[in-house]
């Protein structure tokens, strides 16, 4: 991971040095300013936002849209970009050409060991900041599912996280994983 800051305080990033940024397989965010860059995820990481992908597919109401990552969310009130693990957006928000420019319903991060601070401190505070409705935090290392808040009523429904991490769990139970990759319990 790797955390620039913005070239002065008085001068910060924008999306269009956003879009400059190299096309090195790094996963570019832009977040209060400063350009915030993530390695490609790990396998395990991958296989959990599978995962939870489909299970928010089959939970979520008529009408929404699941996304994996890369997708870039666009706050243009802010000027902050972020690509979230898997989120959950209104369908007329879709826009299959370019970015959300439309909060999201629901951000779900898998933690990875180098991103700790990003998910559970510097982007937990943002989305806060943004109202983004639902914000997930999943450990596959736990494996635990935390609800950091949700300011939709029952969105998705309450027993659906609750759904979501006992599949998981038992998925990585009986996950065949490739010689020589540990498991993620």
């Amino acid at each position: 991971m790797t955390l620039l800051p913005a070239r002065h305080a008085s001068d910060p990033l924008t999306f269009g040095d956003l879009d400059a940024m190299p096309d090195d397989g790094g996963r570019w965010e832009l977040i209060d300013g400063s350009p915030v860059v993530t390695p490609a995820p790990s396998g395990g990481h991958q296989c959990c936002a599978g995962q939870l992908f489909g299970l928010l597919h089959d939970a979520c109401p008529p009408g929404t849209v699941v996304l994996p990552a890369p997708y870039d969310w666009r706050s243009e009130a802010t000027g902050e970009s972020f690509q979230p693990d898997v989120l959950v957006i209104r369908r007329g928000d879709f826009d299959p050409g370019g970015p959300l420019r439309a909060t999201p319903l629901l951000v779900a991060e898998i933690v990875s060991p180098r991103g700790q601070f990003l998910d559970r401190a510097l982007r937990r505070a943002r989305y806060e900041a943004l109202a983004v409705p639902a914000y997930w935090i999943i450990d596959p290392a736990a494996p635990s599912l935390t609800r950091v808040h949700s300011l939709l009523a029952d969105f998705p429904p309450a027993t659906c996280a609750t759904r979501i991490i006992e599949r998981l769990d038992s998925r990585y139970r009986n996950l065949r994983l490739p010689h020589g990759v540990r498991p993620l319990r």
